[in-house]
């Protein structure tokens, strides 16, 4: 599926209550913090990710709600740890993969404007394919001239963008 133009009825941009994580970085970031230190508190997310107390409290009860988080403990002060989240959406032919990758590539919309650009212009879907094309680039299986050619990109965005998501792999 090319992803030259934004489809907003693809199937990371629909999909229910569930996945709002999908369009709320911020969230997101919570999370992948999360799933990047188990048993974690509030109090690490705050200083960490540097977000309000009350943002913080509100997005873990939706995280948990969601099924993404539990409390881990039964202490003071509480402790949480995310769920491996593995779920697939499927629209007629086209099949995407929710995975932690994909919510931390998400979560850096935040603080890489350069996926943030990229979201902008070709959806949660073309992020969800470019993730695909961003796995093989790092392992060397990929070129961005290869990504740029199957997805009708130019060089320069497929480079960038690749680039922007080889983080999220190398971390």
């Amino acid at each position: 599926m090319a992803t030259k133009e934004a489809n907003w009825d693809t199937p990371l941009d629909t999909g229910g209550e569930a996945f709002e994580l999908l369009g709320n970085a911020r969230k997101a970031w919570i999370y992948t913090y999360i799933h990047h230190h188990p048993s974690t508190t509030i109090q690490d997310i705050v200083e960490t990710l540097e977000l309000p107390q009350r943002t913080v409290y509100e997005y873990i009860d939706d995280l948990e709600t969601a099924g993404f988080i539990d409390q881990s403990n039964d202490g003071r002060p509480a402790e949480y740890t995310a769920h491996d989240i593995d779920l697939q959406l499927i629209d007629g032919d086209t099949k995407r993969q929710i995975t932690p990758e994909l919510v931390e590539a998400i979560a850096r919309r935040t603080r890489d404007e350069d996926i943030d650009t990229y979201v902008d212009r070709h959806g949660l879907d073309g992020l969800a394919v470019a993730l695909e094309y961003a796995r093989e680039y790092v392992d060397g299986s990929v070129t961005h001239q290869i990504m740029a050619r199957e997805q009708e990109l130019s060089s320069l965005e497929a480079g960038v963008i690749l680039d922007a998501l080889r983080p999220v792999f190398e971390d």
